[in-house]
């Protein structure tokens, strides 16, 4: 059930990525609210799970929005399954854990896409303008996980369960 909720989740996060953030006052920070999203699936849900809702939302995008099919759904899945990868080395996963990761995936994954749209010659942009738009990338959307933390932590986290049971006293 909260892998659903996760999926509705970054559903909604690619529509107010796509929607609201597209008006001009609000168009000078662009978070990439799908990432933050997909590496709060990967701390509390798993890789499997961060892979499969990863490639899942990145295909909707591509569909909706990309100039070919399959680049960011590559690249969520790979950002959603590394990014569980790395919080499993943690014993403890707080927000400062959260915070780093987010940042180290955002440039992973701006330089995946530039990679890939460099190999296909789909792009005109130079590897020092991509450097820049990561550097901010990465302030954008470290600013955006310490927003989302909580809100995002209580909806995909395990509840968790009485350590021990509570058993009712033998009566007498």
């Amino acid at each position: 059930m909260r892998n659903v909720i996760a999926f509705f989740v970054l559903w909604l996060a690619l529509i107010i990525e796509s929607t609201v953030f597209q008006i001009p006052p609000i168009s000078a920070i662009q978070p990439n609210l799908v990432l933050v999203v997909v590496v709060m699936v990967a701390m509390t849900r798993g890789p499997r799970a961060a892979m499969l809702l990863g490639v899942l939302v990145g295909l909707i995008q591509d569909i909706e929005f990309g100039s070919f099919i399959g680049l960011s759904a590559f690249t969520y899945g790979v950002v959603g399954y590394f990014a569980a990868a790395s919080f499993s080395q943690f014993l403890h996963r707080n927000v400062s854990i959260a915070f780093l990761v987010t940042i180290v995936f955002t440039w992973l994954q701006v330089w995946i896409t530039f990679g890939l749209t460099r190999l296909f010659d789909v792009t005109g942009f130079s590897w020092q303008s991509v450097m820049a738009d990561s550097l901010s990338k990465m302030i954008q959307n470290g600013i955006a996980l310490l927003i989302l933390y909580a809100p995002l932590h209580f909806a995909f986290a395990d509840k968790p369960g009485n350590r021990y049971r509570s058993k009712a006293p033998d009566s007498l």
